[in-house]
C-alpha cells in the first residue's frame, strides 16, 4: 500500500490480488480524515481512476450501494462519475471500474475497483454528505394528460386550432379530430440529417410552419395543407444533440428566468448566467432536459426539469424556481413510466416526450400548472 497526494489531498493506492477483496473492506473506515463533499469526492476519484486509464481504454461503471444513500442519491453519483470518464473513441476496449459506496458512523467512502486481467487497482476517497436542504412546500401542482402516443419516436407536437402536428423521426402528420378520434390527414417527410438522440422542434404561426432538425431548417404551411421546403443549417448540430446560436454556448436545453439564463450544457452540468451572460453559478441536479413554464393563474415562471435518472429508468419531472441561482423545488414530482426523450415549452405550459418502457412506445404529454390546489 503506497501513499500519494491528488488535488492537494492526501488518498490511497492499493495493489491487490482477486483473494484480498474482503480484507480491504475491513481497512476502509481508518480514511475519513478529511473528507470533502460529495461533488469534489466525486472529481478526486474521478481524476484517479483517470489517470489509470490505457489511451484506448472506455470505462463501465457498475455500482454498489452499501450506505444509507438513495438510490436518487446513488444514482447521482454514478451520474456524475459516468460524465466525468466518459471519452469519445472509436473501437475502445471496455475497462470494468466497480464503484462501491460505503459508509459508518464518520460519513461515507467511494471505493473505485478498477478491474484488468491480471490485476486489480483500488482508489478511495472519503467524503461527508452535503447538508440536507429542506423541500420547499408545494405550492402548486403539475398536471399531466397524454396526448398522443406511437411507435416511432416522437420529437414534437403541436395542437394549433383543432388540429395536431406530430414531428417524428420521419416527418410531420397532420391529424384531425374526426368522431371524436385522431386521423391523420396528411404527412410531409423531412428527415434531417441523423443524428444519435435525434431531436425536432416545431413552430406555428397563424398558418406557418417551421421545423427545425439535425442539420436543416424547414419552413412552409400547416394549413390549409402540408408544405415544406428545406434547407441545410439550423439551431440543431449535424450529429450531435446540441443547440447552437451564435450568442450562447452549445447547450441541450435553455430557459430565462427573468434577467437570468440557464443552460444544461455538453460538460453535463447545468450553468446559470445572468442579464449579461457572465457565468454565475452551477449544479448537477437535474438532467440534460428541461424547460420554463408559465401559467396564466400565477405570475411565478419556473423551470420543468427531469432528474438525473438513466436512459432505461423512469423519469419524474417537477417544478422548480430559482433563488440565489440555486433550484428550489416547488411542486411535487410527476412520475411517467420510462425516460424522458423530449422536454419542451408550450403555450400555458409544457410539453414531455417518454418512451414507455413496458410498451416501447412513445407518448407526448401536456404539463401544466393547477393553482387552484
Amino acid at each position: 500500500m503506497t501513499k500519494g497526494t491528488a488535488h492537494g489531498r492526501p488518498h490511497l493506492f492499493v495493489m491487490i490480488p482477486r483473494v484480498a477483496r474482503g480484507f480491504l473492506l475491513l481497512l476502509l473506515f481508518s480514511t475519513f480524515a478529511g473528507a470533502a463533499a460529495m461533488e469534489d469526492a466525486v472529481r478526486d476519484l474521478a481524476a484517479r481512476i483517470s489517470a489509470r486509464l490505457a489511451p484506448e481504454e472506455a470505462a463501465h461503471v457498475t455500482l454498489h450501494n452499501l450506505s444509507s444513500l438513495s438510490d436518487v442519491e446513488a444514482a447521482r453519483v454514478q451520474a456524475m462519475i459516468d460524465r466525468a470518464l466518459r471519452r469519445d473513441l472509436r473501437n475502445a476496449t471496455p475497462l470494468e471500474i466497480v464503484l462501491t459506496i460505503s459508509e459508518n458512523l464518520k460519513g461515507f467512502l467511494l471505493v473505485a475497483e478498477i478491474r484488468r486481467a491480471n490485476e486489480r487497482a483500488v482508489e478511495m476517497v472519503p467524503y461527508h454528505p452535503d447538508p440536507a436542504r429542506a423541500p420547499a412546500p408545494s405550492v402548486l401542482t403539475m398536471e399531466k394528460k397524454l396526448l398522443w402516443e406511437q411507435a416511432a419516436p416522437i420529437l414534437d407536437l403541436a395542437v394549433p386550432a383543432d388540429q395536431m402536428l406530430v414531428l417524428d423521426t420521419t416527418g410531420v402528420a397532420r391529424y384531425e379530430r374526426r368522431a371524436g378520434k385522431w386521423e391523420r390527414a396528411d404527412f410531409v417527410r423531412a428527415s434531417g440529417t441523423t443524428a444519435r438522440d435525434p431531436r425536432g422542434r416545431l413552430e406555428t404561426n397563424g398558418d406557418s410552419l417551421k421545423v427545425e432538425l439535425p442539420g436543416e431548417t424547414c419552413r412552409g404551411t400547416w394549413a390549409p395543407a402540408l408544405a415544406l421546403q428545406c434547407e441545410a443549417g439550423g439551431i440543431f448540430s449535424a450529429g450531435r444533440n446540441t443547440i447552437e446560436m451564435a450568442d450562447s454556448p452549445p447547450f441541450f436545453s435553455h430557459a430565462q428566468i427573468g434577467g437570468e439564463h440557464v443552460f444544461a450544457e455538453p460538460d453535463g452540468r447545468i450553468h446559470v448566467y445572468d442579464a449579461e451572460r457572465k457565468p454565475a453559478g452551477a449544479f448537477d441536479d437535474w438532467g440534460s432536459d428541461f424547460a420554463p413554464i408559465s401559467s396564466t393563474c400565477t405570475d411565478a415562471a419556473g423551470i420543468v426539469a427531469t432528474g438525473p435518472a438513466g436512459r432505461e429508468s423512469n423519469d419524474s419531472i417537477a417544478l422548480y424556481h430559482l433563488v440565489n441561482r440555486t433550484p428550489v423545488r416547488a411542486s411535487d414530482p410527476v412520475e411517467f413510466p420510462g425516460p424522458v426523450t423530449a422536454l419542451w415549452p408550450a403555450t400555458n405550459g409544457a410539453l414531455a416526450v417518454v418512451r414507455n418502457l413496458s410498451t416501447g412506445r412513445y407518448e407526448a404529454y401536456s404539463l401544466t400548472l393547477d393553482c387552484g390546489r
